[in-house]
């Protein structure tokens, strides 16, 4: 792999980390929803510290993301021989160092204007880093650090807006803006990634003063992009299968033993049982009903009724979806030998099929890709998830 730098202002490529694959390591993961990182171990310990200072941003040749070296940690081993241990994050999580604070204490407040889960994110995130006007574009009467602007950094939407759903009232609460972010992206099954200059096609997002979305398709993106996407059903097109000696040391999982078709949740005003007829099919009476409990807590002071009732419900739901389900699984290694490559056959959060033996087919999201080099030389493997989250 070729670490190289990236300026931070221009994000143009800067000069090759020359290492020595004999005594250094380097681990690189990109992931869909959540922050990807690296670490790298390296004995040059200077050179590398010059190179790759606090704050500074690398990237892979063969990778458009971009992160953030946070720390440099010297160990000196048996040997006597002194090594540097450098880690980074992906650069979302500058949005954990953005801070939204114009609701009123306690509360929710309605975003100027109603938006999709799509728009809404990305005005979310775009309010955050490319507002220089010092006007906030959330609450419009309010002002917001025009500092928090990023230099030469756009946010572009890459999200089919066909698939779109209502533009309806979207309520946010102070706080970091990257844990919001994260309940907009598994709400939508979005995801974001960073693309640095590379004189890609996009459309560009724009938020007027009233909070009026808009985007420009632009042809020619000299930008660095924090763009959302979705991923694609692929599954009848990439399967890692057994039979193509895709997987190394699967297991495999045939389970009941979690199965809920009905969950109370304690708390809900309403007295509310939800079930889902998606996770089985058929009535749940006799020895079909299998309940779940979950404790819903109380509402907050301040907080809206429908607010905190809509709040349960997503609970209810999500509680019997992720953990109420019948599992058949298949959990493997994937084959650094295996004929699809990433970045050309699939990419972050595409869903594939797995095929074991068994009968234990599953669907499953491309959560993560990992490369590393070491002496004992390159590999690269995706992460497949049964949920993006």
């Amino acid at each position: 792999m070729d670490l190289i730098q990236v300026n931070r202002r221009t994000y143009e490529l800067g000069r090759l980390v020359e290492l020595n694959w004999m005594t250094d390591t380097l681990i690189w993961s990109e992931r869909f929803q959540s922050l990807g990182d690296f670490e790298l171990h390296t004995q040059a310990v200077k050179e590398v510290r010059a190179l790759l200072p606090e704050r500074s941003m690398c990237t892979l040749r063969d990778s458009n993301e971009i992160m953030w070296v946070d720390s440099h940690e010297i160990d000196e081993g048996e040997d006597g021989i002194p090594e540097l241990i450098v880690k980074g994050r992906s650069l979302e999580w500058i949005l954990m160092r953005r801070n939204w604070t114009n609701a009123p204490y306690g509360k929710k407040l309605t975003m100027a204007k109603k938006y999709s889960t799509r728009k809404a994110v990305e005005v979310w995130v775009w309010n955050a880093i490319c507002n220089g006007t010092g006007n906030d574009r959330i609450k419009t009467s309010a002002s917001y650090p025009a500092g928090n602007q990023l230099p030469n950094v756009v946010v572009t939407d890459s999200i089919p807006p066909s698939g779109d759903g209502p533009d309806v009232a979207r309520k946010v609460f102070n706080g970091d803006v990257y844990s919001q972010m994260q309940t907009f992206l598994s709400s939508g099954h979005y995801g974001i990634r960073i693309i640095r200059p590379n004189g890609t096609k996009g459309r560009v997002v724009h938020v007027a003063g009233d909070g009026t979305y808009s985007t420009d398709s632009v042809a020619d993106i000299s930008d660095l992009r924090f763009d959302f996407y979705k991923g694609r059903d692929i599954s009848d097109k990439v399967v890692f299968s057994w039979k193509a000696g895709h997987l190394d040391n699967p297991t495999y999982l045939f389970s009941s033993e979690n199965l809920m078709t009905g969950v109370f949740v304690d708390g809900d005003p309403r007295d509310h049982y939800y079930t889902d007829p998606d996770v089985i099919a058929g009535t749940n009476t006799g020895w079909n009903r299998l309940d779940g409990y979950v404790d819903g807590g109380t509402k907050d002071t301040g907080v809206d009724a429908d607010d905190f009732e809509d709040s349960l419900e997503d609970l209810g739901l999500r509680t019997l979806r992720h953990d109420g389900q019948h599992i058949n699984a298949v959990d493997a290694d994937i084959s650094p030998s295996i004929n699809f490559k990433y970045g050309r056959d699939f990419h972050l959060g595409d869903r594939v099929m797995v095929q074991g033996r068994y009968g234990a087919h599953e669907k499953k999201w491309v959560t993560e890709f990992i490369r590393s080099q070491d002496k004992d030389g390159y590999s690269g493997a995706p992460t497949l998830s049964s949920t993006l989250s």
